[in-house]
This record gives structure tokens, C-alpha cells and sequence, in this order.
């Protein structure tokens, strides 16, 4: 039977477009009477009416007390948390506002594969960041994640130290050790903060790896857009009951916009209830698509291999293609100018699809028809010798001044080719995925500056560095 949700933002929202409103009010457009024509043409009026700002009746984000409050309640509801937050301004603003409530001047458990938004966030939160060195695959290079081994030591390491942020999974898709890792962590009394942007789904189905926060880690931070039937920018902040710490409500009023689109917030009330009652029907379904193509390729192809490892602990909804003779690059613009596919991602290695979580035949074939054309390409190409390092370092760069002493150190710019021997002043990363492979105040070396040519820097690229 299916469980009945309210569209509570909604319902008010059509309320107040019944009344056909004379808006005398932000936003300029006027309730889409006075809208360019290009937007016109792309939305129509219809759309652009809706598009409301804090009206009698429609609740108020930083101070929710009755629609938005009721939406944000059904959806923790929905996805397993005591409390729901929308946010509006994508999930940097929830990994700012759930670090700076729980970080402030700790010191934190930080694994290297983290976004960049995480370190901006521990500098907000004045937090000492404790590194942790990544598991990385052999063969491609890929982070796989922190294992619980190396957790235990640097526990034992550093007792004093009781927060801990996880990557749940990592942009490939990989879980890896996160599950054991999180039981550690709550054995030793360790606050776990989650950036989950990648895994809005999991909760909804046994066949996927576990959501952290039914793990029970406190804070998880998921974009819901990236995953879910959301519009750009929509994600959400999920708190467990077993959190004990200050609430991130006041600091999300100060990190969010006071002006939030409605639209947004609609489409993630939207989004909680279609994965409230119909997510694990139409996933059970999608992973049956999603599997027979990995044997359809498998079966088929001699130089295109889908990469997956049951012990990584994969999200199916990740398709992650390697080839013999093509990188990841080449892979791209052949799918983009051949065939109008565009991926996710690509990197040295391979590329990087996020499939629907409805997943049809009629999406799979598609897909398999452009691989199967990219793959007759491939053969005709000299099949590569050329061995593409991980763009991560196996040890821990050095680091020379702290975090956050380095980031307000007077910087100069230098070429890529003189970096060798100085101290970063800036993040240093390829976006996607916005991870860095140096943070400012670690030291640079040579086989960084290889790493970073090798992803196709050049070496008169500037940088920019610690000026002594």
C-alpha cells in the first residue's frame, strides 16, 4: 500500500496563484507577466508564476514555522533523519552549516578525497583538519576511500580528536569501508559528519549500499539534485536523533540566501515525496535495466569494460566506462559530438556516467548504441601505451604552515615549471570533482608538479604560492 504524502508547500503555492495576485513586489518578472523573451519562450508565463518570494501564507525558510516546516519534517521523515533542512544554495551551504556547528576549533578527522567545499568549510569553523591517506585502486589510480584499519590508527593516534567527515561514495560511485568505519567512530564517541552528494538514493533501496545516516553517522549532507528528480542547486541536510550537538539552523541563516526560489524548494518537496512512494519500485526495476547492460557490454565489446568490483561496494546508478584504447577525454567528445551523450565526468582512466533512477530500456539502448559506435572507433585507433597516474597523492603532502595561517599568507604567482620546493597558497585541483591534490601550506614537489602536467597542465601555467 502506498503511504499518502502532502504537498504542503505546494498546496499553498497554488493557493495563492488561484487568487491571480497583482504582484507589487519582488521578483522584478511580476509573477511572469514581464518576462524577456527568450525565458518566455523557454519556461512560458505558466512556470514564472509560481516563482514567489516570502508571501502571506507561503512560511518563511530561515524562520520555518508552518508549510516549509511541515515539508521539511515529512521529508526527514521520508528519508530515515529526526530533522530536514532544504537548502537553496546546493549542498556546499549544508557542509558549511553542519561543520561550523560541530567543528568549531575541533580538531577533524578529514580523509584526502574530501570536495573542496569541505576545507572551505573548516576554515569558516576555525577546525584543525587531521588528514587521512586514501586506499587507492592499483590499476586506476581511484580513491576507494579511508579503511577502517587506518581509522583505528589514527584514533589510537590522536584520542583527543571526536569528529570525523566521511565521502559517501566517492564520485565513481565506491563505498568501499565506510559502514565499518562510521561503527568505529561511534564506538569511540566521534560526532560523523557525511558528505553524501552522491547517494540521495541509497536509503531507498537494500540492493544499494546503505545511506550513513542509517549507519548512523549525525549530520549527512546530500545533493538531492544530483540524483533525484530535483531542480539544479536543490540538496538537504538530514540530522539523526542521536545528534547531541549546537543545531547548524542558525548558521544555515546565515550561509543561505534570504531570498530563496519557492520553485526550488517545491521541487525538493516534490522529489522527497516521489522517493517516499515510488523510489524502490522504480529502482528495483532500474538496477534489472542497469545490470543486464553490464553483461550486454561485458558480453559484447573487447576494449570497452565497465568497472566494478564487489568488494568497492558500488552505487549501480554510477556507470564508470574504461577503455584499452581511448582516455577518458577522447571518450567524451566522441560521445558529445557523435552522439549529443554527455557525461558526468572523464578523467585519465575512463568515464563517468550518472544513470536515472528510472532506467529504461529505451535510455540503455541509446547508451549501448553510441558505446557500441565508439567502440568500432576505438579499434581503429593504435591501442595506448601510455600509463596514466592517479591525480592523488599515495602519501600526504608535507604540510608547512596550517590551514588556515596559510590561506591568509600574502600569495605571488609563479609558473607551474619553477613550483617545485614552494608552498602552495591556493587549492590545487581539476574540477570535476573538485578535489584538491594540494591545499595551501603544503609543501609542492616535484612529482606533484608531474601529477598535475600529466592531467594536462602545462608547465607555464601559474600557480599561485606562499610568498616567504
Amino acid at each position: 500500500m502506498t503511504t499518502s504524502y502532502i504537498p504542503y508547500l505546494w498546496q499553498r503555492m497554488q493557493a495563492l496563484h488561484a487568487q491571480n495576485p497583482l504582484s507589487c513586489h519582488t521578483p522584478g518578472h511580476k509573477n511572469g507577466v514581464f518576462l524577456p523573451l527568450p525565458l518566455r519562450e523557454a519556461w512560458g508565463d505558466r512556470f514564472a508564476s509560481y516563482d514567489y518570494t516570502e508571501l502571506d501564507g507561503l512560511d518563511n525558510l530561515h524562520f520555518s514555522s508552518d508549510c516549509i516546516a511541515q515539508s521539511q519534517q515529512q521529508a526527514a521523515d521520508i528519508f530515515g533523519a529526526a530533522r530536514c533542512f532544504y537548502l537553496v544554495n546546493g549542498t556546499t551551504a549544508g557542509l558549511q552549516a553542519a561543520i561550523m556547528a560541530s567543528c568549531s576549533q575541533q580538531q577533524v578527522f578529514v580523509p584526502r578525497h574530501v570536495h573542496r567545499s569541505v576545507y572551505h568549510s573548516l576554515l569558516l569553523a576555525h577546525a584543525q583538519p587531521i588528514y587521512l591517506p586514501l586506499e587507492l585502486d592499483e590499476a586506476t589510480g581511484l580513491p576507494l576511500g579511508v579503511s577502517v584499519d587506518t581509522l583505528q590508527c589514527y584514533i589510537t593516534q590522536y584520542p583527543n580528536c571526536k569528529r570525523l567527515i566521511l565521502v559517501n561514495p566517492t564520485y565513481q560511485g565506491i563505498t568501499a569501508d565506510n559502514v565499518s568505519c562510521v561503527q568505529l567512530a561511534k564506538a569511540h564517541d566521534i560526532t560523523i559528519i557525511v558528505d553524501e552528494a552522491h547517494g540521495s538514493h541509497l536509503h531507498f533501496h537494500q540492493a544499494l549500499p546503505p545511506s550513513l545516516l542509517d549507519a548512523g553517522a549525525d549530520l549527512v549532507v546530500q545533493s538531492w539534485h544530483k540524483t533525484l528528480p530535483v531542480l539544479t542547486q536543490g540538496s538537504a541536510l538530514l540530522v539523526s536523533a542521536t545528534y547531541n550537538g549546537p543545531s547548524p539552523e542558525s548558521f544555515l541563516s546565515l550561509l543561505q540566501t534570504t531570498s530563496p526560489s519557492y520553485l526550488l524548494m517545491a521541487s525538493l518537496e516534490a522529489g522527497s515525496i516521489y522517493m517516499g512512494q515510488q523510489a524502490q519500485q522504480q529502482i528495483a526495476q532500474s538496477l534489472q535495466e542497469i545490470f543486464a547492460l553490464h553483461s550486454r557490454i561485458a558480453a559484447t565489446f573487447t576494449t570497452l569494460h565497465v568497472l566494478w568490483q564487489p568488494e568497492w561496494r558500488q552505487d549501480p546508478f554510477k556507470l564508470y566506462i574504461l577503455s584499452d584504447r581511448l582516455c577518458g577525454a577522447e571518450m567524451d567528445t566522441y560521445l558529445r559530438q557523435q552522439h549529443a551523450i554527455y557525461s558526468e565526468m572523464h578523467d585519465n582512466n575512463g568515464i563517468l556516467f550518472i544513470l536515472p533512477l528510472q532506467t529504461t530500456p529505451q535510455w540503455t539502448e541509446r547508451l549501448f548504441f553510441a558505446l557500441q559506435d565508439m567502440e568500432q572507433y576505438s579499434l581503429a585507433q593504435r591501442k595506448s601505451s601510455v600509463s596514466f597516474p592517479s591525480f592523488y597523492c599515495r602519501t600526504i603532502p608535507q604540510q608547512i604552515y596550517p590551514l588556515e595561517d596559510a590561506f591568509y599568507r600574502k600569495k605571488k604567482n609563479i609558473a607551474w615549471k619553477d613550483a617545485a620546493g614552494a608552498v602552495a597558497g591556493q587549492f590545487i585541483l581539476r574540477y570535476p570533482p573538485g578535489i584538491p591534490l594540494l591545499v595551501p601550506g603544503e609543501q609542492v614537489t616535484q612529482e606533484i608538479v608531474e601529477l598535475w602536467k600529466a592531467s594536462g597542465g602545462s608547465d607555464e601555467e601559474i600557480v599561485s604560492v606562499i610568498a616567504e
